[in-house]
């Protein structure tokens, strides 16, 4: 009683009076008394145990809040185009995904119009791709700038310069990106605007293709510096076009009531990682 009474900062009296109102609540003695001091009786010690389990219980409620707070409980899908779903970007996904363990990513690689298609219909949680100018039932955060590059494995293509202009490659065979996505059209455009008419020699439907063919020898191509990484470079020369041309890269995700916390946290930790 004495331990009680210093534990709880209250005097004996109030301990046995709360001793005794606890036991006219449940029905039966917690305590006989003997020889002045208190013993549990069988039904307060089958009380205690049902009083520990509950408490651990809400221990298990807290450490599963702090999980579900960190992300650690929860399922992202995520969509890249082929031409991001490598280098950094996924380096910066892995990081997050250490950083939070127990969450579940799911990644899948897709065209650039079905990621824009399933996240505007909420069939995945994030996508990360070149931004369209408008987007609706999606919400669009930009990552970093891209900028087109012309690419060739031999000096003589490029003439020695430190950049490119349409009229460099009047003539040349360039290796082209089929259209459906954002480098071609944006090509097509730079030629245009210089009254330059390219020489598609052949056509390929992703960068990494285009480089290798490239990279055999066969004329040039224009790709995005995100889809030519540093230590992929060996071998191939590398010049930014002439005017500069940029695109953002960006993440998409749906435009619902309550969305994917764990997603929109990705984004930012992408956001920091990758705008440098």
């Amino acid at each position: 009683m004495v331990r009680a009474s210093s534990a709880m900062a209250i005097t004996q009296p109030a301990i046995s009076y709360l001793i005794s109102g606890l036991e006219k609540e449940v029905g039966f003695e917690l305590f006989s008394r003997r020889g002045g001091k208190l013993t549990p009786t069988p039904e307060a010690l089958q009380l205690m145990a049902e009083v520990n389990r509950l408490y651990d219980g809400l221990d298990g409620i807290k450490a599963a809040a702090q999980q579900i707070a960190n992300h650690e409980r929860a399922t992202v899908r995520v969509l890249l185009t082929q031409a991001l779903a490598s280098g950094r970007i996924m380096n910066a996904i892995g990081q997050f995904a250490v950083a939070h363990p127990g969450l579940k990513l799911d990644v899948d690689v897709d065209h650039r119009l079905t990621i824009m298609h399933r996240i505007s219909s909420a069939q995945a949680d994030l996508g990360i791709l070149s931004l369209p100018p408008v987007m609706e039932g999606a919400i669009a955060t930009k990552l970093f700038d891209s900028e087109l590059l012309c690419v060739a494995s031999a000096p003589g293509f490029l003439h020695g310069g430190v950049n490119v202009s349409p009229a460099d490659l009047d003539g040349i065979p360039v290796v082209g990106i089929k259209p459906g996505g954002v480098i071609r059209p944006m090509v097509e455009n730079w030629f245009a605007t210089a009254g330059v008419s390219p020489k598609f020699v052949i056509e390929v439907g992703d960068a990494g293709a285009a480089i290798e063919l490239v990279r055999a020898g066969l004329g040039v191509t224009i790709v995005t510096s995100i889809s030519l990484p540093e230590h992929q470079r060996a071998g191939l020369i590398t010049l930014p076009l002439d005017p500069i041309q940029n695109f953002e890269i960006g993440a998409i995700v749906p435009l619902m009531q309550h969305p994917n916390r764990a997603a929109q946290a990705l984004v930012e930790s992408l956001r920091v990682s990758l705008k440098n």
